[in-house]
This record gives structure tokens, C-alpha cells and sequence, in this order.
């Protein structure tokens, strides 16, 4: 995470260490794609069933065209294609007009040249001469009453249109219900997917506004001082590993320190957290590494009014940093005051660290 101290905003996500604690947190994403999986079946389940429109039953006819022969081009008619017919069967008012007769007839009083038309298609799938015509509404009598009038008018309509020798009816199809496809799997995979997607890209927001350290790395290129080494939480056993690093960086920074402060930047109020830690630093470091230092824990300057003062007689100051707390800010504000005291950085401990997930991160 390599940053300025003084811009905290061109800091880079320590990409490693975020993937294992997002492996370590994989339920929260699983919990997402879950949840999302579940949204996206309900909103497919109301939209398409609860309150689903009205479902159309519709009928497909099949009528053949038999064009007049066009003296002045030497040729039958040939113009009418389906952009034409689909106008015509909308729009016409002999063919529509006829429609509308032949629905009075059949029972259906008041129906408007628009019902029909929003209705009614054509199509001419191939061949000019060959058309279909299509009948949707969510009526199922009134599309049986209306297939029969459109095909009748445009019977008539073959027998009076000077384009034309006939137009006959070929055959039709029963009424049946509109097949709507279930696509409710489709949308369960997709609310899955996003779920997924958002969980992800909101660990990755929440961890731009992360500023915990958890490797002691991370730390020393944020804060450009060193770091000694790691202690693990209560109730893990400290690897050799970590103890040997942490004494061998130890006494190459510390040899010619005879007194220290300690503070660990989550205190408030008092010393206590610094007291446990500097207990837990001895205890690793053994007595005859220990007790070559005096250690002062303190509270943070701003929870002592005579800091200045007790400051005055150490070497300089170790901050203890509890891994995978949000406080950094915290302590780039104690470096500040120390550094305005007069009192040197001697170096940084990262002190609670889960040794599972430092052995994984350093492969060990």
C-alpha cells in the first residue's frame, strides 16, 4: 500500500492481503449472491405472474393471393409486400369496415377500427403470394369472432380490388393461449450475479475507507518508520518465526535506548492497552533483552495534559499497533505529536495479528 504520508488518498489496496480476508469473509458474498438470486426470482415471479398482463389467445391464417395481370408493366402486380398488408389490414376502410360488420354480426357491438388494428398483423414470410395473418387478443371469443370477419374482408377484398384475381383462404389455425417463456431460472442466475457483483465492489468501497493495518509492511510504507515485528493475538502461539524477526529487529534499532514510551493508539484515557502489550513484548523478548530498556507505558498526549513532561526523559517512543483496526488515522496523528513534542519514532510493533492469516499471507 504505497502512499504519502501526507495523502491518504493515493494509497493502494493491498490487493494479497484483501483477497484473504475477503476468502475469510466468503459468506457475506455467498449470503449476496444468495439474496440476489432470491430478488431477481421475485421480481421475475410479480412481474410475470402476480401482476403479468392478460395473456393473448391468437390464431394464424393463411391466405393466397392471386395477382391481377398489370397491362402497363406486362407483369402481375407484385408491390404488395408485408410492410403493405400489415398497413392495409390496419388502415383500410373496406377491409376494416367489413371487419367490423362481420364482429356486429357476430355479437360484438361498439368495436372501433383501433381494437382491430391493435389486434391484427400480417406478414409475407416468402413468397409474395402467400400471406398470414395473425389474430391476438386476450379474449378468446372475440379473437375467434374477429378471424372470421378479417378473413372474410379480405376474401372480399381479393373480389372487388382491381390488383387482384382472388384471395383465398387457405387455412387457419384453432385459437390458443399465447406460450410465454419461463425464463424465471434466467433471472435467478442473473439476481445471483449481481448480488455477487455489488457484494464485491462493496468490500472493495469499504476498503478504499480502510485505513487498519495488517501487514507490519503496509505500515512502514505509510508511515515511513520501521517496523519490529509482529505479536499474535491472545490465546495463539507465537511462531518462532515471527519472534525471531521480532528480536532480531529489536536489538538493531534499540542498543543504544536505555528508556522508552509505549503507546498503543486504541488507549483512551489511560495506559491500559500500552500496559498489556509492553507486558506481552517482555514476555517474548525474554529478561535479558527486556531488561536492558526501561519501558514508560502512556496515554496518547491528548489524554495527558503533561505529556511534554513525561516525555522528557525517554529516548524516544514505541507504538504498539493493533492489526486490523481502523486506526489509522489515529496514528498518524500520534507520529504528528510526538514528532511536535520533540519525541522521536523509535519504531512500531503490530501487536493482535492473526497468525493464520499472516502465515498465509507470507506463504509460511
Amino acid at each position: 500500500m504505497s502512499r504519502k504520508t501526507e495523502n491518504y488518498d493515493s494509497e493502494i489496496i493491498n490487493l494479497r492481503a484483501f483477497y484473504l480476508r475477503l476468502i475469510s469473509r466468503l459468506w457475506v458474498v455467498i449470503m449476496a449472491a444468495v439474496a440476489g438470486a432470491a430478488v431477481g426470482g421475485l421480481i421475475y415471479f410479480l412481474a410475470n405472474v402476480v401482476f403479468a398482463a392478460p395473456r393473448n389467445y391468437y390464431t394464424d391464417s393463411t391466405l393466397y393471393i392471386y395477382f391481377a395481370y398489370d397491362e402497363n408493366k406486362g407483369t402481375q402486380v407484385d408491390y404488395y409486400n408485408a410492410f403493405t398488408w400489415n398497413t392495409l389490414i390496419k388502415t383500410d376502410e373496406s377491409i376494416v369496415g367489413e371487419a367490423i360488420q362481420g364482429l356486429k354480426a357476430a355479437g360484438y357491438d361498439n368495436v372501433t377500427a383501433d381494437v382491430v388494428a391493435d389486434s391484427v398483423s400480417a406478414d409475407i414470410p416468402s413468397d409474395v403470394r402467400v400471406m398470414v395473418l395473425t389474430v391476438k387478443n386476450t379474449d378468446k371469443d372475440f379473437a375467434e369472432a374477429l378471424t372470421v370477419a378479417m378473413n372474410d374482408a379480405l376474401v372480399n377484398y381479393g373480389k372487388v380490388n382491381t390488383a387482384f384475381d382472388q384471395i383465398k383462404l387457405l387455412g387457419r389455425s384453432e385459437v390458443k393461449l399465447e406460450i410465454v417463456s419461463d425464463k424465471i431460472f434466467t433471472a435467478i442466475i442473473l439476481g445471483a450475479v449481481i448480488g455477487f457483483i455489488i457484494a464485491v465492489l462493496a468490500e472493495l468501497v469499504l476498503e478504499s475507507m480502510n485505513d487498519a493495518i495488517y501487514i507490519p509492511e503496509d505500515a512502514e510504507r505509510r508511515y515511513r518508520l520501521p517496523v519490529f515485528g509482529v505479536i499474535t493475538r491472545d490465546g495463539q502461539e507465537e511462531p518462532s518465526f515471527f519472534r525471531n524477526e521480532l528480536l532480531s529487529a529489536y536489538e538493531a534499532n534499540m542498543k543504544s535506548i536505555s528508556e522508552a514510551a509505549v503507546f498503543c493508539v486504541d488507549d483512551r484515557g489511560n495506559a491500559e492497552l500500552a500496559t498489556r502489550n509492553t507486558d506481552k513484548l517482555k514476555g517474548i523478548l525474554g529478561s535479558t533483552v527486556s531488561e536492558k530498556i526501561k519501558y514508560v507505558p502512556m496515554p496518547l498526549p491528548g489524554d495527558n495534559k503533561d505529556a511534554e513532561g513525561s516525555l522528557k526523559t525517554v529516548g524516544g517512543a514505541l507504538i504498539m499497533i493493533r492489526a486490523g483496526k481502523r486506526n489509522g488515522a489515529m496514528t498518524a496523528h500520534l507520529i504528528s505529536q510526538l514528532k511536535k513534542l520533540g519525541c522521536p519514532v523509535l519504531g512500531m510493533i503490530l501487536v493482535d495479528a492473526d497468525k493464520k492469516f499472516m502465515e498465509q499471507y507470507l506463504g509460511l
